[in-house]
């Protein structure tokens, strides 16, 4: 009687054979599932992705700014309006493609906003990789599209800063009007809308003061 009230006990803690351990492996299933691919790997094989990445954007930039940026360059220099906005593209689009997907977020269709989260990533790599170095600054380019590139460059080499500049002046900012607190990351993505026309401008002017 004993034996067998130990017995009883012990399946009642394990539960129904197939039930609970079930129910646990779907549950870390679901949880595996929502974590994304990096966060899935091991150790080494991030350390690798982490290099290999470096590694790409390093020569992204030396393509950038020895092929792509000179050539297009050439294409565009005669336009100075053309030229400006063309060369504001490479940092300045990234920036405003984050603002457009922080924008359309909540209201957008699911296809949509994946295809506005895949555009700003897309475009991210180019914007990093067109940081100015002594090899991006010894390049030769018409003067309007120079101002673009170089405007959007250093642009989105300071866009850290103004993201902690933002994130200080979003405190007070949220408590004097408390629905930008509902209003998500709608309005985060109208700073970047704002800052991106303001490389933008910046470009426009950059050679002319």
């Amino acid at each position: 009687m004993g034996g067998s009230g130990r017995r009883g006990r012990r399946r009642q803690r394990s539960g129904p054979p197939g039930g609970g351990g079930t129910a646990y492996a779907a549950g870390r299933q679901a949880v595996r599932a929502q974590r994304s691919w990096f966060n899935r790997q091991g150790g080494g094989t991030q350390t690798l992705v982490v290099f290999g990445g470096i590694a790409l954007l390093i020569g992204l930039h030396f393509l950038l700014w020895g092929e792509v940026i000179p050539a297009v360059g050439a294409l565009v220099g005669r336009v100075p309006v053309l030229s400006t906005a063309v060369g504001w593209l490479y940092g300045g689009g990234a920036v405003m493609a984050w603002g457009v997907y922080a924008v359309n977020r909540a209201t957008a269709s699911p296809a949509v906003r994946k295809r506005l989260l895949t555009t700003a990533w897309a475009w991210t790599p180019v914007a990093v990789a067109c940081f100015p170095s002594d090899y991006a600054d010894s390049t030769v380019l018409p003067t309007d599209y120079w101002a673009g590139v170089y405007a959007s460059a250093y642009g989105v080499v300071v866009v850290p800063l103004v993201a902690f500049v933002v994130a200080l002046l979003s405190l007070p900012l949220v408590r004097l009007f408390p629905r930008l607190k509902d209003a998500g990351d709608g309005w985060l993505g109208w700073a970047c809308v704002g800052y991106s026309v303001l490389l933008l401008v910046w470009a426009s002017t950059l050679l002319r003061t």
